[in-house]
């Protein structure tokens, strides 16, 4: 049983191709029946692949998409997918072949293996670079990347420490967790651009 990596995309271009992948997503959704027999359902990655005259045996699509929206004046569509290990890189590059004006701006967590990475340098659409969870607080906290200094201070008062670096919250998060029950712990994330 693979991890599985939540990502989110926010798809900008030229209008036309924004609306254009958003008017195919959005018919396989509607199907009745998913256009390949697949274990994912009608928003199987490969699905779009197939319907964008592609090659699903050659394209790694082990993953579906979710939350399909359109931003009202057409300059944005919005998506979420869960897949197999990774985000879906051969697909967004297959989609970058067939509508050359669009972006694809992205945030994406694996969190068995500790990945967390965005492409949005300026921070546009996806601002996090860092977030921090206590235990029992149903809102964690996520900071900009302007806001590293308020993240080290937010952990080093929870955890009683002084912390001036990445490394040194890591290290002082994982000897706090090491006794805890999983309820107890806490978690913090750094995403790499």
């Amino acid at each position: 049983m693979p991890n599985w990596c939540f990502t989110s995309y926010v798809v900008t271009g030229e209008e036309k191709e924004v609306c254009d992948l958003y008017e195919k997503m959005l018919s396989l959704e509607e199907r009745e029946e998913s256009l390949v027999e697949n274990g994912f359902g009608k928003t199987w990655l490969g699905n779009l692949v197939t319907l964008l005259g592609g090659d699903w045996n050659t394209i790694y699509c082990r993953g579906d998409w979710s939350n399909l929206e359109k931003d009202d004046d057409n300059g944005a569509l919005r998506f979420d997918t869960e897949t197999a290990w990774n985000d879906p890189d051969e697909v967004v590059t297959f989609l970058q072949g067939k509508y050359p004006s669009l972006e694809f701006y992205f945030i994406t967590e694996e969190p068995g293996m500790g990945y967390y990475a965005t492409n949005d340098v300026e921070g546009d659409f996806f601002p996090e670079r860092y977030y921090f969870s206590e235990p029992d607080d149903p809102e964690p906290y996520n900071y900009e990347e302007d806001e590293f200094d308020d993240f080290l201070r937010d952990v080093g008062n929870f955890l009683g420490k002084e912390l001036k670096s990445i490394a040194e919250a890591e290290a002082a998060v994982c000897e706090y967790n090491e006794d805890k029950e999983f309820d107890e712990m806490i978690e913090i994330k750094v995403y790499k651009v």
